[in-house]
């Protein structure tokens, strides 16, 4: 498809970057870059093809779309297949340049920024003010109370202090300098006091800018969020996962509730889909299944029951059968034979990357979290979605190497967000959350699993059988509680 539209701009005499692409992808590129055409436009922009999307008569079908879905599966963010790196200290370097590299260049986009490398800023004189992008090596407190960091780029490296005084004015900012991680990829307005030593003006992440969706849905059109349902454990919530099996098929369901089901047309499960073998202490003495395959098949067995006219998703987590450390590649054919084979069941690596009816979803299982919430204070276990918040800031689910979680250094970063998520799932805490931060919606899953021992040591609670709604027409959310014993939809 991608190259007939850029067969098809090159005879109209028009030029389309990556971003127009994807956007001409899911509509009617012949009739937008026509029209192009004939305004005569060369040189296309995203404004340029929304503009003539929103001009065409509401009456007229403005997506190509799968079955009545319209959906893209970024391949290309997925580690699954991608070539693996021999472990060397050259691999970790690459992994860490790709990182610089990729954030940085969002960073240098920013209104009033200057861009120079910490090597020509060195060269300054006295006072004059640099613009530098550094990766966080050292982080202290001075005996005055500053914060002194070391940051380094491919050029070289300073320290930058930032004054005790500084801090307090950047309390009520987007960041709190306190909360700066070693491996953040920071911008830095600052002034040269020597050679070695800049002082902080301003501080800044790669971030997300505010966007402004315009939903073109005529419909609601809901996508079902589900997470760490730990089949094959004894604590596995089996008849409230079988309750929502059946309500997904409008089993026992009052009228209200079948209107908004008939308007399901997508599932995520963002990992942990079995509970595995010897992931934690003594969980072998909470298994009702010992036999990863046959683990698989019973949740085989639940999916299938799913109609199949929804468009399922589903991505690893650190109990599935795919290697702990981050990227994660997708689940192997041999331990889900039958889902491999349904053309609506989408299996993906994590984290991964889809766009449904227009809207980039990201969904990663979250095991990097625990590196947040050790680091950022005031963070907790019971409110998720803050910790996804850091994340999006920082446009990095790798935020701190080796923090909590491992990660394979590969050919390139695939944990550093190239594109902007509107929606960011995360499973793994077992404790469903739901926020906004700009314009992205934040929602961590709930289990299917009562609380193991292991959760009982760390002192952390879960939240059980709740699926998540989340409609694409107007981006709201409904929960669908199957732990209580009156089981109703409840919409915020």
């Amino acid at each position: 498809m991608d190259s007939k539209i850029v067969c098809y701009a090159q005879e109209k005499g028009l030029i389309i970057n990556e971003d127009c692409l994807r956007l001409l992808n899911l509509n009617n590129y012949k009739k937008i870059l026509d029209k192009l055409a004939e305004d005569k436009k060369i040189f296309i922009s995203t404004d340029d093809i929304r503009k003539i999307t929103s001009s065409f008569n509401d009456t007229e079908k403005e997506i190509i779309s799968f079955d009545g879905k319209n959906y893209k599966i970024l391949e290309e963010l997925d580690v699954t297949g991608k070539k693996l790196s021999q472990g060397s200290v050259e691999d970790f370097l690459a992994l860490f340049i790709d990182k610089y590299n990729t954030l940085s260049e969002i960073i240098k986009k920013r209104v009033d920024f200057s861009y120079q490398t910490i090597a020509d800023a060195k060269r300054e004189v006295k006072g004059k003010e640099a613009h530098i992008i550094g990766m966080v090596l050292d982080k202290r407190t001075t005996k005055n109370r500053n914060l002194l960091l070391t940051v380094d780029d491919p050029t070289g490296k300073v320290n930058v202090v930032i004054m005790e005084d500084k801090e307090k004015e950047n309390k009520s900012d987007e960041i709190n300098t306190k909360e700066i991680l070693m491996d953040n990829v920071i911008g830095i307005k600052c002034s040269v006091l020597s050679k070695d030593i800049f002082i902080a003006k301003e501080i800044m992440y790669a971030d997300i800018p505010y966007q402004n969706k315009q939903q073109k849905l005529k419909e609601d059109n809901y996508v079902v969020i589900l997470g760490d349902t730990h089949v094959g454990s004894k604590l596995f919530r089996e008849d409230e996962f079988n309750d929502f099996i059946e309500w997904i098929n409008k089993l026992n369901v009052n009228d209200e509730e079948k209107k908004v089901i008939e308007k399901i047309n997508y599932v995520v499960i963002a990992g942990d889909l079995v509970d595995g073998i010897g992931i934690y202490p003594k969980q072998y003495n909470e298994l009702s299944t010992t036999d990863i395959f046959e683990q698989y098949k019973i949740f085989e067995d639940l999916i299938l029951k799913i109609p199949e006219n929804i468009e399922i998703f589903l991505i690893p987590g650190n109990h599935d059968a795919v290697r702990l450390s981050d990227p994660q590649p997708r689940i192997s054919e041999k331990f889900l034979p039958r889902l491999s084979q349904k053309k609506n069941i989408h299996i993906m690596g994590s984290p991964a990357w889809v766009e449904l009816e227009g809207l980039m979803f990201l969904i990663y299982h979250g095991v990097a979290l625990h590196g947040v919430f050790g680091k950022i204070k005031d963070l907790k276990m019971d409110r998720p979605d803050l910790a996804q918040k850091e994340m999006v800031k920082r446009r990095d689910l790798m935020p701190q190497f080796g923090e909590k979680q491992t990660f394979i250094p590969i050919e390139k970063n695939f944990l550093t967000m190239k594109e902007i998520p509107d929606v960011f799932i995360c499973g793994h805490i077992h404790h469903h959350a739901y926020s906004k931060y700009k314009s992205c919606h934040l929602i961590s899953t709930s289990c299917w699993q009562s609380i193991t021992s292991f959760q009982i040591e760390l002192g952390h609670t879960p939240t059980v059988s709740k699926a998540i709604l989340f409609n694409l027409r107007n981006q709201k959310i409904c929960i669908k509680d199957f732990e209580k014993q009156e089981k109703k939809l409840e919409c915020t």
